[in-house]
């Protein structure tokens, strides 16, 4: 069994960050009727790890047979919250009385993306790095927001968190401008196989254990069987 990384990358994840994206994704082959089509898994964390840098990854995969040549379908929705204040002022005490805030007004909004692609037996196989670099990165599906600022929610789910305020026009999505380095590859597929590997029964081979638990010497089981550009979805500022 091989497993297929499925990676997000965000630009400005400090920003992003206070959307609260939640991201769903499905993998198909090309021709399953809509009937039977579902996006069954998803990806959503309280808030993006490393929001310090300049690019945020969420990762998973899916344990599937891709090793076989058919045409396939990927298709990923993402959820998120915008903040707004009405546009006659309208305020609102707080607890103590003292001072007077804008209500904050809070919205949910989604978009969907989808990707078709190949996969051949004998094919070159594709690397994060290679899908980021030269002339293919233009052709990832990616989602761009324009976050102004931020604003204090009063009420509801994320009642005293901050959130995003967005304004339109979304600026052009500009996915070249991330670039996922060999290190980056590394950790990321490593990752995904430590994932696995620490599941009761994984759906790949992994190292053997020595005294109940594996050994660290990770190596990543992801084999890439696509000729041509793979399941790298972006967001960017």
């Amino acid at each position: 069994m091989t497993l297929t990384p499925i990676v997000f990358a965000f630009q400005n994840p400090a920003a992003i960050n206070r959307l609260y994206p939640y991201i769903t994704y499905g993998l198909w082959p090309a021709d399953l009727p809509n009937g039977n089509q579902t996006l069954s898994n998803d990806l959503v964390e309280a808030h993006l790890p490393n929001i310090s840098g300049p690019v945020s990854f969420l990762q998973a995969s899916i344990a599937n047979t891709l090793n076989t040549e058919n045409e396939w379908e990927f298709v990923w929705k993402m959820d998120w919250t915008n903040c707004s204040t009405p546009a006659n002022g309208t305020t609102s005490d707080n607890e103590r009385r003292l001072v007077e805030k804008p209500d904050v007004t809070l919205m949910n909004y989604w978009a969907g993306r989808s990707i078709h692609f190949t996969t051949k037996k004998g094919a070159n196989q594709p690397n994060f790095t290679a899908l980021t670099t030269g002339d293919k990165c233009s052709d990832t599906s990616a989602l761009a927001f324009n976050v102004t600022k931020t604003l204090r929610a009063q009420t509801g789910y994320y009642e005293g968190e901050m959130c995003a305020v967005l304004q339109s026009p979304a600026p052009t999505a500009a996915p070249c401008k991330i670039i996922i380095a060999p290190a980056a590859a590394s950790s990321i597929s490593s990752t995904l196989t430590a994932g696995q590997c620490i599941a009761a029964t994984p759906a790949i081979s992994c190292p053997a254990r020595n005294g109940g638990a594996y050994i660290d010497e990770v190596t990543s089981q992801l084999k890439w069987w696509a000729a041509g550009v793979l399941l790298v979805g972006k967001f960017l500022i």
